[in-house]
């Protein structure tokens, strides 16, 4: 109820401000008026309503995926379109005092010209438009291969650890691009694939054929899951008892050691998770215990914050997802100040943290600023 009624009142907010910026204070007729402010309105409420249908009615084909793809798509360009509106009128108004002082005839430049604000309103909203494009194609293209090169002593040969993390598979998922996606990995030739959480964000009955595309990656020394917060929202259970069918791993304060290569690969549940049910309390030292410090040791977490629980007598690198790398920027400060770690390389107490930003999206289907990654993990051994 907290998170429908602070929706609802952004959701009011931004509507407000984004339509008396763009249209209030225009020629424009009416009815246009009418017709944008309703979209900026659906928009803002577009989660909202997505959320309500899918989980009061059975939806699923064609129009469930332009309710939800239509839906999400009309609020990432509402919220770029309010990011753009505020910087515009930001940097506007500072030019035209700085012109003020100086009594120049900027009268051109006067944010209140009628005429003026006209052709800005069209130049911010052809901008949003492809500014939401771009972010569309960079969201669903297949992810580039991240490349992350550390060096340990405790190994005598290199390693290759794939890490996919938050794909937030939906029924309205791409078949096609979680195929290319496997492919992609399985080129790599990994000792080990880890999946860092937020794999489904679906009830399982829903997603059952993507369960069958990810029991094609090939792993020599196998595939590792660990549960993400989205897992937990979906029913976990089910999901569970659907991956029990294929051959990946779930690791919950636990752990494997793939004894030829000396790697040692623990997990434990998420934070959201164990915050909302004991049972999934994060039990760092079970999830060590079958590895010696001759191992390479890694841990699998969804949530990056894990690893402030983590020291190198623990694990030698811990791997992470969640943040999404902020997904479309100005995000990316939320993110970074709400989780800690943003993306890419950390070290924590005597430990490494890698997090990923991630190979899917969730929300609008948007990236901006923060690109997909299928990361690829190359352990050298180090001289001693």
């Amino acid at each position: 109820m907290f998170f429908l009624v602070a929706s609802l009142i952004l959701t009011i907010a931004c509507s407000t401000i984004t339509i008396r910026t763009l249209v209030a204070y225009t020629d424009m007729k009416f009815i246009y008026k009418l017709a944008i402010s309703i979209l900026i309105v659906l928009g803002w409420l577009s989660p909202v309503i997505v959320n309500f249908c899918r989980k009061q009615f059975s939806l699923h084909g064609l129009f469930y995926d332009i309710l939800t793809y239509g839906g999400y798509f009309l609020f990432g360009l509402a919220f770029i379109t309010f990011m753009l509106l505020f910087a515009r009128d930001f940097l506007w108004y500072v030019s035209f005092g700085i012109s003020k002082l100086f009594h120049a005839d900027w009268e051109w430049f006067n944010p209140q010209n009628r005429m003026s604000l006209k052709y800005a309103n069209i130049a911010t909203g052809i901008l949003a438009l492809c500014v939401s494009l771009f972010a569309v194609y960079e969201a669903n293209k297949l992810p580039e291969v991240k490349e992350v090169d550390l060096t340990s002593d405790k190994l005598k040969h290199p390693l290759r650890i794939v890490q996919l993390s938050d794909l937030h598979i939906t029924r309205s998922s791409s078949e096609h691009r979680i195929q290319m996606i496997v492919d992609k990995v399985n080129s790599l030739n990994p000792d080990a694939i880890v999946l860092t959480g937020d794999i489904i964000d679906d009830k399982a009955s829903s997603v059952q054929e993507y369960f069958s595309i990810l029991n094609k990656l090939e792993a020599k020394g196998g595939i590792y899951f660990v549960i993400g917060n989205h897992e937990y929202y979906n029913g976990l259970g089910q999901i569970l008892k659907s991956l029990h069918q294929t051959k990946i791993k779930h690791l919950m304060n636990d752990g494997e050691l793939i004894a030829d290569k000396n790697l040692y690969i623990g997990g434990v549940p998420d934070k959201s998770a164990a915050m909302m049910n004991p049972y999934f309390a994060i039990k760092i030292e079970e999830a060590s215990k079958k590895a010696n410090k001759q191992n390479y040791r890694v841990l699998l977490s969804h949530n990056p914050s894990t690893a402030d629980m983590v020291t190198d007598e623990d694990f030698d690198l811990v791997l992470s997802g969640h943040t999404h790398g902020g997904q479309i920027f100005p995000f990316n400060f939320l993110a970074e100040k709400a989780n800690k770690y943003l993306a890419g390389l950390y070290d924590v107490n005597g430990a490494r943290l890698y997090v990923s930003r991630g190979v899917g999206y969730w929300g609008p289907p948007m990236r901006f600023g923060a690109p997909a990654e299928i990361t690829l993990l190359q352990i050298h051994p180090q001289k001693k």
